[in-house]
């Protein structure tokens, strides 16, 4: 942990890195461990300890009252996971106000909490800031230590420690005797024993057994581009730009464009991830002085849309109120069908996200739970999976840097799928297909930055860890080829849970899950799934 946070937190936990550590610690068995230390596996442990305060005898235990837990977790820095850690940077900002990025049940609370550490927690914001940056301090500083910050978009890293904090507070206030250990090292495989338990091998060396696991892991790796068979001697070229992390990748970006008397830029994908590497390269580089131009391209050719919260509107879902006002029995298709048939009104008739998402919300989300078991699953593997790609939004902070360079000639977003790279006359350009026109092109970019999103479990996108569950059977894949299966009580089997990302495509008791991106979902998951986990081992 970095000097400047607070000692209490900064000497929260042991860490265990080294061979003969790890080695050491593999002879202990384990009441459950958790794969990953992001939001789904930190939020699912802290509910676990606070819900055994509950249990007057525990009877999963193998020694005395000691409940032993491991946290797994393979890159260096232990907290927050990707989106929360210091992958994402110090100046990276949520996507949404903080009052939709936090459900009601949390805002307050991590609000004054924000207000009371602000002082140290802006610390390394304030180190690394750009342009950007500095306009959000001045706009925003204030409004965090005066505890009025709901509405507005706080750097990520916060919510990353408030949850670390919230855990060491959890661990501290337990009347039950808790041994947690942090073991940082890669989870290769899981197998069961002859037991019943759970074998966890890592770093394909050291193996641990465990009654339960909790498999908090994000989404699958990001999308491939493919084959690059061309030498990009000329060009920049981040195949994932959070690896190692993303203020290395703006560095590169940096120290290539400063030498160019101009340079293009391309991103491919028009995602969260897009906006935020838009946002990030303005915020340390000049675009004027370093002629700096950005191409968008994706399937659809459209970037999210910015969201304002309660906006008054005279926009009517007609199709969807028709479909929600009849008695007929529905299917996934009607819901979609008549969805698009909204969105093409309201596209024709100059209404935005702002108008329609919030109606479009409470239609489906009603609709969805009218249909039938085989329906829900067919939705939740396809249709909202494509409304949600239909109704991709985001706050102020990072589509004003779009509109900025709309508003300058700079930006172009384009319908368009990246096929590779080619020379040209000793020149690497790129090869893609025009989403207007039946062929192909080529153009010339300087950079070009990878943001996909995630290619689902498929062979080029998984971890080792997910290959080795499925091929084993272990685990298998939903439908929609974005989750694992699992059943009513979110288990893949006895003994083994799932939160997190890795929940998309299934039906769980009646709740279609078709993404699990939410922070408030994965909240409220959380305090369902520690329960059931509890309840398998300590049954009333």
């Amino acid at each position: 942990m970095y000097d400047w946070v607070k000692s209490d937190l900064r000497n929260f936990g042991q860490y265990y890195s080294e061979n003969s550590e790890v080695r050491d610690l593999s002879n202990k068995d384990i009441d459950i461990a958790f794969i990953g230390s992001g939001l789904s596996s930190t939020f699912t442990l802290i509910e676990y300890i606070n819900q055994l305060e509950e249990i007057p005898n525990l009877k999963n235990t193998k020694d005395n009252d000691l409940v032993r837990i491991m946290m797994f977790e393979k890159d260096s820095w232990l907290w927050g996971g990707i989106p929360y850690g210091r992958r994402s940077g110090f100046t990276s900002l949520i996507i949404t106000p903080l009052d939709e990025f936090l459900p009601e049940s949390e805002l307050n609370t991590f609000i004054d909490w924000m207000g009371e550490n602000i002082d140290w927690l802006i610390i390394p914001f304030k180190k690394n800031a750009g342009n950007r940056s500095k306009k959000w301090l001045e706009d925003c500083e204030e409004k965090i230590k005066l505890k009025k910050s709901a509405r507005i978009h706080i750097p990520r890293y916060f919510f990353g420690i408030y949850i670390w904090e919230k855990l060491k507070n959890a661990c501290s206030a337990s009347n039950k005797s808790i041994k947690l250990d942090f073991v940082n090292a890669e989870v290769s495989s899981i197998k069961q024993n002859q037991k019943g338990n759970f074998n966890i091998c890592v770093n394909n060396e050291f193996t641990f057994s465990t009654n339960q696991i909790l498999l908090g892991v994000g989404i699958p790796q990001i999308r491939s581009l493919g084959e690059i068979n061309t030498k990009l001697n000329d060009v920049i070229f981040l195949k994932d730009p959070y690896l190692p992390d993303l203020e290395s990748s703006i560095t590169i970006i940096s120290d290539y464009v400063k030498k160019q008397e101009s340079s293009k830029i391309l991103v491919v994908g028009a995602n969260a991830s897009a906006l935020e590497l838009i946002y990030q390269i303005t915020n340390y580089i000049d675009v004027a002085k370093n002629n700096l131009h950005f191409t968008v391209m994706s399937p659809q050719g459209k970037l999210p849309d910015l969201f304002i919260k309660d906006k008054q509107t005279k926009f009517q879902a007609d199709s969807l109120n028709t479909l929600s006002s009849s008695d007929d029995a529905i299917t996934a298709d009607m819901i979609l069908d008549a969805l698009k048939q909204d969105l093409d009104f309201a596209d024709n008739n100059n209404f935005d996200i702002s108008d329609t998402l919030p109606i479009f919300t409470n239609h489906v989300g009603g609709l969805v739970q009218r249909l039938s078991k085989a329906e829900k699953q067919k939705f939740i593997s396809f249709h909202g999976v494509e409304i949600g790609r239909l109704q991709r939004r985001a706050g102020l902070e990072y589509t004003q840097p779009v509109d900025e360079l709309s508003h300058l000639n700079r930006l172009d977003v384009i319908r368009g799928k990246f096929i590779n790279f080619c020379k040209d006359a000793d020149m690497t350009k790129v090869l893609f297909k025009n989403g207007n026109s039946s062929g192909t092109q080529m153009d010339r970019y300087d950079v070009v930055i990878n943001c996909a999103g995630s290619s689902g479990l498929t062979e080029a996108g998984m971890s080792p860890l997910l290959k080795q569950l499925i091929e084993s059977g272990i685990c298998s894949s939903t439908s929609s080829n974005h989750g694992l299966k699992v059943g009513d009580n979110f288990e893949v089997m006895p003994g083994f849970y799932i939160n997190g990302p890795l929940l998309a495509g299934n039906v769980v008791g009646e709740m279609g899950i078709w993404h699990v991106e939410h922070c408030g979902r994965i909240i409220g998951f959380a305090k369902k799934i520690a329960a059931n986990i509890l309840d398998e081992t300590n049954p009333i």
